[in-house]
């Protein structure tokens, strides 16, 4: 049976007892027995990997399998939470026996990143993660991630895109002490730096940038500043040649190469969001429908355009106290969440911008309030969300 074959017994009584300042006269231990254990919990490391290595070659049941893994992912968190606790009692006059421990814990944590990394597929990845265990690991991305601002951030020379990542690591490292941490959090978090880390090797400085926006798609990395960020830069980029064929040209070649961007399947940074796949594509279409439409109509015969009467009345406008970038946006969130009904977003706009008006600007193109709603900056969202909610203030009132 497996659960004979899974055998932590050694490493459990040198955590909870051998080690253990509540249940053992550390004091007694003399250097060459720290040695000696410390180099069995190496020969321990690796007969486990070994023998994990031989179980994913023979056992033929996934459920045989995933219990298997499972105990070990298990019964590792918690030796390696004791392992922490145990070197947070000891004094500073405990110099060998906190090294032994620190040498024990990184054999623990190779099995556990071993564990983790091969058998990724087999874990229960929603469960709470120990609260000492998780410290250690936030401590341990906090040191990383202030190598990869000096290491990385600095050469990819876009504050407005490092940014965004350190703000996501920063927040889980700082500001997450009040809710559960699960280990698919965890395991995002880790992979995340780790590629960034590697990233940090490329030595062409023009590739970082784009590498970075590769890493982030791969993994998944939904924030809506990073989508913001990366429309934003499309736009841009396309915005930039006059001609509307030019425009379709560069836009479609962009779409292409998003769509052959590598992604990592069942990751993603917000699991409440929807996939960053799913939303650029469909900005894509969307804006790839807009350039069409306005294709032919740039195009269309004079002849064919229907005459306008010169009694016709100037349509009824209505005022509102907003800039051009807050409607933009709130007709964008209209949309998003089917509060209306239409053909596309463009459409939308397109039937509503002739009857608005700003105390600024008495014409808004519908154009304009296209772009708007995808380059709006975050006063304009604040603003936004004050409006919505004195709205549903006087809701609730009335």
């Amino acid at each position: 049976m497996l659960e004979k074959n899974y055998s932590l017994e050694w490493l459990d009584f040198i955590i909870n007892v051998t080690l253990n300042v509540a249940k053992t006269e550390v004091d007694t231990l003399s250097g060459k027995q720290l040695e000696t254990i410390v180099a069995k919990a190496g020969e321990e490391k690796d007969r486990h990997v070994k023998f994990l290595k031989q179980q994913g070659f023979h056992v033929d049941s996934r459920r045989k399998m995933q219990l298997l893994v499972g105990q070990y992912h298990a019964s590792l968190v918690m030796l390696l939470d004791q392992a922490y606790e145990n070197a947070a009692k000891i004094g500073p006059a405990h110099g060998r026996l906190h090294a032994a421990l620190e040498s024990i814990s990184g054999y623990l944590d190779e099995l556990l990143g071993f564990v983790e990394d091969r058998f990724s597929d087999f874990l229960s990845l929603d469960e709470r993660v120990p609260a000492s265990y998780l410290a250690q690991i936030k401590n341990e991305l906090s040191d990383r991630l202030e190598l990869l601002r000096a290491e990385l951030f600095v050469r990819v020379d876009n504050r407005s895109l490092t940014d965004i990542v350190t703000n996501s690591l920063h927040h889980f490292i700082y500001d997450s002490e009040k809710r559960p941490i699960s280990f698919r959090e965890v395991f995002y978090k880790k992979e995340l730096v780790s590629s960034l880390e590697k990233i940090s090797s490329e030595q062409d400085e023009t590739r970082l940038h784009q590498a970075f926006i590769e890493q982030l798609v791969y993994l998944n990395f939904n924030s809506r500043g990073f989508m913001n960020y990366f429309t934003q830069k499309l736009a841009q980029k396309i915005n930039a040649y006059g001609a509307v064929h030019e425009k379709m040209t560069q836009l479609l070649l962009s779409y292409k190469e998003f769509n052959q961007m590598h992604r990592k399947a069942g990751v993603k940074l917000s699991p409440q969001h929807a996939d960053l796949k799913k939303v650029l594509g469909n900005w894509f279409v969307q804006e790839i429908t807009y350039l069409e439409k306005k294709h032919q109509w740039d195009v269309l015969p004079l002849q064919n355009q229907p005459q306008q009467s010169k009694d016709k009345p100037e349509p009824f406008k209505v005022m509102c106290f907003l800039s051009v970038d807050q409607i933009g946006l709130i007709l964008r969130a209209m949309d998003a969440v089917r509060i209306v009904k239409a053909k596309s977003l463009n459409a939308f706009m397109q039937s509503v911008a002739p009857f608005l008006s700003t105390p600024r600007k008495e014409e808004i193109s519908y154009e304009s309030l296209r772009n708007k709603a995808y380059s709006y900056e975050a006063q304009d969202r604040q603003i936004v969300i004050q409006t919505l909610e004195k709205m549903i203030s006087w809701i609730k009132e009335s």
